[in-house]
């Protein structure tokens, strides 16, 4: 019996004896797993559970490293049978490997410098020379770590960059030393009058050099935070160099060198190669507009020849791991995509899989994640939002080689044939800033219908254009849609408000969120919704009843509501408030995505003159994040050349003498063109970064 608080007119409380019911008597109460589940996690083919770690702010990775594989080892000893305990992706032997290979660089510089030593200036000068290079390594690092940069990627590569470079200082210096003792100065004497002669132009070129870098670290794109250690971990080095050449040089020089007095001029200059380049020289300057045009004549084949040079934004990386992204159509519930995923991994397991069937090579291992992306494991990958279509594949393989030639096609292929509504993208892991496609063409207007009608067209001239893949846009396939079109006449006059058919529907389809049940410090959702035969029959759904909130009643869904099937686009995306559809493209091996940009480029200029005002075209992929990149650093130019404008001028205290030296920087751009045509080679950021690294020695010289 329950009373309420209102009194009756004989000021008595109003008492209702009413029944009183458990809930299990209305309702099947379970504790289960959240159904639909939104994500889910596979190893190797069975279910599993992801666990990332990640390495906090200055630690050591290395370190961190031998730490979970140490804890990894304990938890397989104390979990029971069949609980495995494997590592997908593993950073920190990459980083040793990385770290391998600096240091064989290192110790190859060393043999390559004191090789050209021992050929042209003899043995001692070889071992002072090359003594500079492992010292300047040891101080750039120890001097690295007070400012905390790390070892990584990009500092080890600028690190190799510094090894070319810091050689010049302890030449230049042990040349000049050599000089004058050859002319009869003592030794201390030429060291000091040496050291104090050269340490401010070897400064100065040190900092010219430095200052070259500069743009890439003031750069304002991903590209600039990517390769921000290049500018300071050079800088350092460089004036590591400096500092010991203008030290250690000289003091290595008094100590060990020892310099014959200098033969006549007739002499030392008398042998035949001497002969032919000074006739050759006398003769260029005897012809000073002659050798001027010729000059002019290769630079300007150089620019025309630059064009045939393939270009390329960053390199393919060097790990033998590939992933693999299965988008079905969306709106496929998360059991339908784990069933794809199932069939692929079987496939994966019975053909691909290295040690089955007498395969030596081929897939080690993989995880996969379903219904969202994979924890961020290195710094070029950025995780897709949950969603039901979606799977991400991890996949390591025995060899890069393997993975290019035989898996990645073998996968694609089976993934083609058996299943033809999945869109899959299967590359190795990407090296530098993320792109998402190698190729994209963005379409851009108001009507959906005629941007579905235009990017149907360009995905026809992509497929025309050969090395060209996995076409594709990022609306999706049109999709089925149930639409209740709610009759408001109706709904009114049974009480219903469109909240109340959204609402009733929810609970009948899905489930609603009622409450929250606390049991210790987790929270457990409590989802109320319709037994699994009222779900999962759509024909039921008209006769489904609405729960009318104002009264109390129920009225069936068909009474307020018809219901229709439509196809509309899975979903639509835009660009600036434009609704705008992405056609994609992946690219065959070997095939060059910005020449393949180009191409299309070319066509879609022709053809938007054709189209209807108000829609437009843009060009994303390899060719726009390279663009941007290119653009941000050439946008710091400027404040790079004034320095180096500056330093030349404090140094020679003329400007004629600068603009000769500033004027053969292009000209190395010669050489670097044959160079890259000879070797069949591309041009790419880590080539820019080579041409920098030339333009500091060449101002050097």
């Amino acid at each position: 019996t329950f009373c309420n608080d209102r009194l009756s007119d004989d000021r008595i409380p109003a008492c209702v004896e009413q029944d009183v019911l458990f809930l299990g008597d209305l309702a099947h109460i379970n504790r289960d797993y959240l159904d639909p589940p939104t994500s889910k996690v596979r190893y190797a083919g069975r279910p599993a559970i992801a666990i990332a770690v990640n390495i906090r702010e200055g630690g050591n990775i290395i370190r961190l490293g031998n730490q979970v594989k140490t804890q990894v080892d304990r938890f397989r000893r104390s979990y029971p049978a069949g609980i495995g305990f494997d590592i997908v992706a593993f950073q920190p032997v990459h980083v040793q490997k990385k770290v391998t290979e600096f240091l064989g660089s290192l110790m190859q510089a060393v043999v390559v410098v004191l090789g050209m030593m021992l050929l042209f200036l003899g043995l001692r000068t070889g071992l002072v020379v090359a003594s500079l290079i492992p010292m300047a390594m040891i101080t750039a690092i120890y001097v690295m770590s007070l400012f905390h940069i790390g070892i990584d990627q990009m500092s080890l590569a600028s690190l190799m960059i510094s090894l070319g470079l810091l050689v010049d200082n302890a030449i230049v210096m042990s040349e000049s030393i050599m000089v004058q003792m050859a002319d009869g100065v003592k030794p201390v004497t030429a060291a000091l009058e040496s050291a104090s002669e050269l340490r401010v132009p070897l400064l100065i070129s040190s900092l010219t050099t430095s200052a070259a870098f500069l743009p890439i670290y003031l750069a304002e794109s991903d590209v600039g935070e990517y390769t921000a250690p290049l500018f300071k971990v050079v800088t350092i080095t460089l004036l590591c160099s400096w500092i010991l050449a203008t030290t250690m040089t000289p003091l290595f020089c008094v100590n060990f060198l020892k310099v014959k007095k200098a033969s006549p001029e007739e002499e030392q200059y008398g042998s035949r190669f001497y002969q032919l380049y000074r006739r050759f020289l006398i003769g260029i300057l005897g012809r000073p507009l002659l050798s001027m045009l010729v000059a002019a004549s290769l630079f300007s084949a150089s620019i025309f020849g630059f064009g045939y040079v393939p270009q390329i934004f960053f390199p393919e990386n060097d790990k033998a791991i590939f992933y693999a992204e299965l988008k079905l159509p969306i709106g496929t519930p998360l059991s339908k995509t784990e069933e794809v995923v199932k069939e692929i991994e079987t496939y994966m397991e019975k053909e691909l899989r290295a040690g089955v069937s007498a395969r030596k090579d081929g897939i080690i291992d993989w995880a996969t994640f379903i219904g969202e992306g994979a924890p961020r494991f290195f710094l070029s990958y950025g995780p897709e939002p949950p969603s039901p279509e979606y799977a991400y594949m991890l996949i390591n393989g025995s060899s890069l080689d393997e993975i290019r030639n035989e898996l990645i096609p073998k996968m694609e292929s089976f993934c083609f044939e058996k299943f033809p509504d999945l869109n899959t993208t299967i590359r190795p892991l990407p090296l530098g800033p993320p792109v998402d496609n190698p190729v994209e063409v963005r379409i851009s207007g108001k009507d959906s219908d005629v941007l579905f009608g235009i990017s149907q067209k360009v995905k026809a001239k992509l497929s025309a254009i050969p090395g060209t893949k996995d076409i594709t846009d990022d609306w999706g396939q049109r999709t089925k849609k149930l639409l209740v079109k709610i009759n408001q006449p109706r709904a009114l006059r049974a009480g219903l408000t469109s909240t109340d058919v959204a609402v009733s529907l929810q609970t009948i389809l899905s489930g609603i969120e009622t409450t929250d049940y606390r049991e210790e410090d987790e929270i457990i959702p409590v989802t109320l919704r319709s037994v699994a035969a009222d779900r999962k029959d759509i024909g039921k759904l008209e006769t489904h009843n609405i729960y009318v909130q104002t009264t109390g009643s129920s009225v069936p869904l068909k009474q307020v509501a018809d219901i229709e099937i439509a196809w509309e686009p899975a979903k639509i995306l835009r660009r600036d408030k434009l609704r705008t559809v992405t056609v994609q493209a992946n690219v065959r091996p070997g095939v060059n995505a910005i020449a393949t940009a180009n191409e299309i480029d070319r066509w879609l200029s022709e053809e938007s003159a054709g189209w209807d005002l108000g829609y437009k075209y843009e060009l994303g992929g390899e060719i726009e994040t390279s663009g941007e990149a290119n653009q941000s650093i050439m946008e710091k130019l400027p404040v790079a050349g004034l320095i180096i404008l500056l330093l030349l001028i404090g140094q020679f205290n003329s400007i004629r003498k600068t603009a000769i030296v500033l004027l053969t920087i292009p000209m190395g751009i010669i050489g670097v063109v044959v160079g890259l045509l000879a070797a069949g080679s591309y041009f790419g950021f880590m080539t820019l970064l080579g041409i920098i690294s030339l333009s500091g020695i060449v101002i050097n010289n």
